[in-house]
């Protein structure tokens, strides 16, 4: 790892992998073609499968969450890119090098799942072998670790041993860590993981600011609403193989559309049985609130609570979370009305 920085634009997708296989299209700072993971119990000798045929873009600049449930591959396809793991079969570039080739990490900050610390050492002195190791001068590499310190929160406590950490303060240093040297492609695993909601802003706001500097960030995460914030595009891998790939603005647009009709005037109203599934009804304080799926029958609703005299106060779309879509792609469902709030 080196210590350049890198200022980069967003650029488009031109390309993919050039005449001498070794190099990819600039635009690109990760591509995978046909990354396969499998492992042999060597007792049983049967095979399963950890990650299979896996064709990934990642643009320079851009940010990109990688979701999927525990055991879908995240976690296996990150160390490959990173040279944890070696791939059974297919190709990947970091940056444009191969990752076969050390010079692929040169440039590349990385927190794993499972960081290990060296819990003699404090914070500044952890944070300076960091920066050593990654190629920055002592001097530097001290100067930056006290500063980076500060900035993850944790500058209030130079001289505690990282024994005393805890696990929030250890995942702070971890970030602070992949970020010592300025790197051009920042790969996080779980990056949330242990931090209480200020360490989530924190963390947030780091990604937003390496965004802003044209670093690209590929990280993996549960937290779906840090991911909504964050990420340009998300990848959605299960069972081992992508899924999908959007913007989370295409996710949403191509999901069906709940629509909240608020109204008065009628609080024992019971939708009829000809809208039996389609229109979920609740009771809150002073109102009624019916919730509608099918977004072509809203005038058909209207009409009806019009009929019954209902007072109609509002008519709001709800988009669809981005949870909700992941947890409809992982189940094989159609996302269902789940309102919120629902009275007792």
């Amino acid at each position: 790892m080196q210590s350049s920085i890198a200022r980069l634009p967003k650029r488009p997708f031109s390309g993919h992998a050039s005449s001498d296989g070794d190099r990819l299209d600039r635009s690109l700072a990760v591509c995978t073609r046909g990354l396969t993971k499998l492992y042999r119990n060597p007792w049983t000798l049967k095979v399963s499968r950890g990650v299979e045929d896996l064709s990934l873009d990642v643009l320079r600049g851009e940010v990109m969450g990688f979701l999927g449930p525990n055991g879908a591959g995240k976690t296996t396809t990150l160390k490959m890119l990173v040279g944890l793991h070696k791939p059974t079969r297919g190709r990947a570039w970091l940056l444009g090098k191969p990752i076969e080739d050390p010079a692929s990490r040169e440039k590349l900050g990385f927190l794993p799942e499972q960081p290990y610390f060296y819990d003699y050492l404090s914070g500044p002195e952890y944070l300076e072998l960091a920066g050593q190791l990654s190629g920055l001068g002592a001097h530097e590499a001290r100067q930056r670790g006290r500063r980076w310190l500060g900035r993850v929160g944790l500058g209030a406590h130079p001289t505690l041993r990282l024994r005393k950490y805890s696990k929030g303060m250890l995942q702070r240093l971890g970030i602070a860590a992949a970020l010592i040297h300025d790197p051009e492609l920042l790969i996080l695993d779980e990056p949330m993981s242990g931090l209480d909601p200020f360490g989530r802003r924190d963390v947030r706001e780091l990604i937003l600011e390496q965004r802003e500097r044209g670093t690209t960030v590929l990280f993996s995460s549960h937290i779906l609403p840090d991911v909504e914030i964050l990420c340009d595009r998300v990848a959605i891998v299960l069972e081992g193989s992508l899924h999908r790939i959007a913007t989370v603005g295409q996710l949403v647009q191509d999901s069906p559309q709940r629509i909240e009709i608020r109204c008065s005037g009628v609080p024992d109203l019971q939708a009829p049985a000809s809208f039996a599934g389609g229109l979920a009804r609740l009771t809150r304080p002073h109102e009624t609130v019916f919730v509608l799926e099918e977004e072509q029958r809203l005038h058909e609703v209207l009409g009806w609570l019009l009929s019954t005299g209902a007072d109609i106060r509002a008519v709001t779309p709800q988009r669809v979370t981005l949870e909700e879509l992941f947890m409809a792609t992982a189940e094989g469902a159609t996302p269902k009305a789940e309102p919120e709030r629902r009275s007792a």
